[in-house]
């Protein structure tokens, strides 16, 4: 009852080893961000190769259909092939419905490179649910992770292995009506799967003109709920990490965060982050290192979120070895020790992954 699905099969948790607990590896067809739109016409470089000379004005936010659709199996696979170089053994996929995921090029792709891949079941923002989730109560909703996790997607027979990312927007703050049914629904499975999950949150607050820090508002629906806080991380936390206190409360709450967007330092992203600025890495490393003195090393998870092309290191970015490769190195220099690092890196996500009954 305690082992953990992957896209080519079961594994027991002691074969995760080192864990990415928030990637994305292959989306296909049409970028998802866009996929509601007939003209691109504004979008100057839409249609253009990726190339140096675009690249700025990419990290700047203009959209571009090759960056948003991360549908190239081979470049995936050789992309991984970094982390694993550096000791990374399993990675989980959060392209869940409304972000164009598939478990069968999942599959293929961890057969070529030999690692452990967990696809997601789960419903990203609601502008982006297809129109028969409006048709559904979260109970279906639900019945539907449920089978997912038990059964298979969309008839292939693959098993999802955790919930999410289950997306809040930010209009209004903390969730959509949508949204929260979607919320509720990913408690209600975990509930009766055991498996973990994850909620990504509002992150711009048009109101205070900053980053949100609503985070407080999801540990009281999962609390109410009944599901199992020690299977949930909330993502993106490090997006809020000038809010430090935030965070504590949070994690004195019993949750785990998850700093997971290492790599995107440099990046302006004006319809993800309203115009507030993306934190640098080092800021990351730091602040993990504080709330690692404090004793809270049980509580947080770290990733790199690629989601875009310009992210992948053939195209100038860090890729899905950042944390691997300089983050936890860092972390040395500042005073983190090998146990707390084994804890971020491996305790915590096995933890989080095993279905909850198998403990």
């Amino acid at each position: 009852m305690n082992l953990i699905q992957t896209v080519t099969g079961p594994i027991h948790p002691n074969d995760l080893g080192i864990v990415s607990l928030h990637e994305h590896v292959y989306s296909g067809g049409e970028p998802a961000l866009y996929a509601d739109r007939e003209d691109h016409s504004d979008f100057p470089h839409w249609d253009a190769p990726i190339t140096i000379d675009i690249l700025g004005a990419l990290r700047r936010g203009a959209p571009n259909r090759q960056n948003s659709s991360l549908n190239d199996e081979g470049i995936a696979a050789e992309e991984l092939g970094h982390f694993a170089a550096h000791g990374g053994r399993t990675v989980v996929d959060n392209t869940g419905v409304g972000l164009s995921r598939d478990p069968e090029a999942l599959r293929r792709i961890a057969e070529a490179t030999g690692l452990n891949i967990i696809t997601t079941t789960g419903f990203y923002k609601h502008a982006m649910h297809p129109p028969w989730v409006g048709r559904m109560t979260a109970d279906q909703v639900a019945d539907l992770m449920v089978t997912e996790i038990e059964e298979g997607i969309d008839g292939t027979g693959i098993r999802a292995g955790s919930i999410g990312e289950c997306a809040c927007s930010e209009d209004p703050l903390p969730y959509h009506p949508e949204e929260e049914k979607i919320l509720r629904a990913a408690c209600r499975a975990q509930i009766r799967t055991g498996v973990g999950f994850t909620i990504h949150p509002s992150i711009f607050d048009a109101v205070r003109g900053g980053i949100a820090t609503v985070g407080e508002a999801y540990v009281d629906l999962i609390e109410q709920e009944g599901a199992d806080l020690d299977s949930f991380y909330l993502s993106h936390c490090d997006l809020s990490l000038d809010h430090l206190d935030y965070h504590r409360r949070l994690l004195d709450r019993g949750i785990t965060i998850s700093y997971d967007t290492f790599g995107y330092e440099g990046t302006n992203l004006p319809g993800f982050l309203g115009g507030c600025r993306m934190p640098g890495d080092i800021e990351r490393v730091n602040a993990i290192a504080a709330l690692c003195r404090e004793g809270y090393d049980r509580q947080i998870v770290m990733a790199q979120d690629v989601g875009m092309r310009m992210l992948w290191k053939r195209y100038g970015g860090s890729g899905y070895s950042l944390v691997l490769e300089w983050a936890v190195p860092l972390l040395r220099t500042r005073g983190v020790t090998e146990s707390q690092i084994h804890n971020m890196l491996v305790e915590n996500p096995k933890r989080i992954l095993t279905p909850a009954a198998g403990r």
